[in-house]
């Protein structure tokens, strides 16, 4: 696996997981001796660089990094490896759920949404320790429902503004994750393309498959693209938690959606066009195995 995922990055093309630190994949993917659950979170992300070439950073979406921390994540990969990053909730959430972790906010609008200028302070300016290994940033917004924004139509006017300001204060590739199926239409992706943004195509409970989701994009010429396998389609992520815990072994494999990847992988090559492919455990299971099962469909069409 590990020199075909080589090969494809100088094609442009950078795989990896959503995040690194499961102990599931020791014998898989770790191999060195970590002497604690300490050690193995602090550590393993040079060992993890090892194999593949790209890494989804889901923290940042709760809390903003520090610098010293994305300074440590540069210094231990390589000099080409790709982090994909999730920008923080601060910017994306429309109102806060009713969740204990939201303290004396949950249930309240979130006075920074679609805050350009809050992005650069707190998350844009400390991205620069990462250099030029910051890879994306990805912008996921939950699933808009009745009672919150007015309408598709009015998110996409907000999201243009909102993308225009940013671009202005880095070169970082952004690109946008919806949880509303019904919001993928013309408009959506003309935003895309006027701002040079990509749409991330998701896996996710009550979102199409990637193969439509890559359809409805494909009149816009996007510049690149990102994948993330998270969920099959209809399945909770609680459910999938308990049913694949501790990701040691594949429990399903998707094949209609790993052909669709594995075909949009494809697809950028002959383009000449740049694109992340993260996979989550809850996809199928353990995600490393997704991968190789997916670099296989690719040598059998090559």
């Amino acid at each position: 696996m590990d020199s075909q995922l080589q090969e494809l990055k100088q094609s442009g093309i950078y795989v990896g997981t959503s995040s690194w630190k499961y102990p599931g994949w020791k014998g898989l993917v770790y191999h060195h001796n970590y002497k604690t659950e300490k050690a193995f979170k602090e550590d393993s992300l040079k060992e993890y660089s090892d194999s593949f070439t790209a890494v989804g950073v889901d923290h940042t979406y709760y809390a903003f990094p520090s610098p010293q921390q994305l300074l440590r994540y540069e210094k231990e990969t390589p000099p080409d490896f790709k982090f994909v990053l999730k920008a923080p909730e601060q910017a994306t959430v429309y109102r806060y759920p009713r969740l204990p972790r939201y303290g004396k906010v949950a249930g309240s609008m979130n006075e920074h949404f679609l805050d350009a200028e809050l992005l650069k302070d707190s998350f844009l300016i400390p991205l620069k320790n990462l250099g030029h290994k910051a890879g994306a940033i990805v912008f996921e917004f939950s699933k808009f429902r009745s009672g919150m924004i007015e309408s598709g139509s009015e998110f996409v006017k907000r999201l243009d503004t909102f993308l225009s300001q940013v671009r202005k204060t880095t070169d970082i590739p952004l690109a946008i994750e919806l949880r509303n199926r019904n919001w993928l239409v013309p408009d959506y992706f003309k935003v895309l393309k006027r701002n040079e943004v990509a749409h991330v195509f998701n896996s996710w409970t009550e979102m199409p498959e990637i193969e439509e989701q890559w359809n409805l994009s494909l009149p816009f010429d996007l510049s690149f693209s990102v994948v993330r396998l998270l969920l099959k389609p209809g399945t909770a992520y609680q459910t999938a938690v308990d049913t694949f815990s501790p990701y040691d072994r594949l429990h399903l494999e998707l094949t209609q959606t790993r052909q669709a990847t594995a075909a949009l992988m494809r697809y950028s090559m002959d383009k000449s066009r740049k694109a992340f492919i993260l996979v989550n455990n809850r996809f199928e299971g353990c995600a490393p195995k997704t991968i190789q099962g997916i670099l296989d469909l690719l040598k059998t069409k090559a």
